[in-house]
């Protein structure tokens, strides 16, 4: 998809495009391993407290979008779409630091995904630089 396409999607079918995309995260059951061993002959997974849905992930709604990675990075400095990109991305984030907190996503991985996709760990450190005075630095040795 070129540039021209991207302009094809706009701010408002983006943020419908997204909200569709975790509403179905949301309401798509997954089977968890405990599901292999599950007494209940009905298969109503809607109550059981075992139940998964669907992660929300950034590769899941640039497909959901029809975009790829790229040209949703490129969408963040657009001025018409940043506000809603930014949402996106905050609302994938949040899931990733809940879900790790409770237990349910492996906290290796999460570290990973957010230092690759949310900028985890790129902040410039400052370089202190102190200066003894040769009084101070006699005393220090």
């Amino acid at each position: 998809m070129s540039k021209n396409n991207i302009e094809v999607l706009t701010a408002d079918a983006f943020a419908k495009k997204a909200k569709k995309y975790f509403a179905d995260c949301d309401k798509t059951v997954i089977p968890s391993p405990a599901c292999v061993s599950c007494k209940n002959e009905e298969a109503d997974c809607s109550s059981c407290r075992k139940r998964k849905t669907k992660p929300y992930t950034l590769s899941g709604l640039c497909l959901a979008l029809g975009i790829s990675k790229r040209q949703f990075n490129e969408l963040k400095t657009d001025k018409c779409f940043c506000e809603e990109v930014e949402m996106t991305l905050l609302k994938i984030e949040a899931y990733i630091e809940e879900n790790c907190f409770s237990g349910n996503v492996n906290g290796t991985f999460a570290l990973a995904v957010l230092k690759e996709h949310f900028g985890f760990g790129e902040e410039e450190r400052e370089n202190i630089s102190i200066s003894l005075s040769d009084e101070v630095r006699g005393l220090a040795e």
